[in-house]
């Protein structure tokens, strides 16, 4: 099973490294670094996730896909930015 997916996109002059884990007894945590510093991070817990008895790793890894692709189209339309300077650090 693949334990996640790493995406780098540049938006408006910011580089963003989007990074999705799998923890199948946790659930997905969905982590945006800029520079190294997390500035966003969004978690399912498991018990969110589907929770049907067929549930198979490949459904889980879709949930995981469908998660990381959010958070892209998130940055994509502006709603994670990069966290503004405290004022007198410009």
């Amino acid at each position: 099973m693949v334990s996640g997916f790493n995406t780098e996109i540049d938006f408006e002059g910011t580089v963003f490294h989007i990074q999705t884990e799998a923890w199948k007894e946790r659930g997905i945590e969905t982590s945006v670094y800029i520079k190294g510093a997390v500035v966003h991070s969004l978690k399912t817990p498991h018990s969110a996730l589907s929770s049907a008895q067929d549930d198979t790793d490949q459904q889980f890894m879709r949930q995981m896909e469908v998660q990381h692709r959010q958070v892209i189209q998130q940055i994509r339309a502006g709603e994670i930015r990069l966290p503004a300077l405290p004022a007198g650090n410009a």
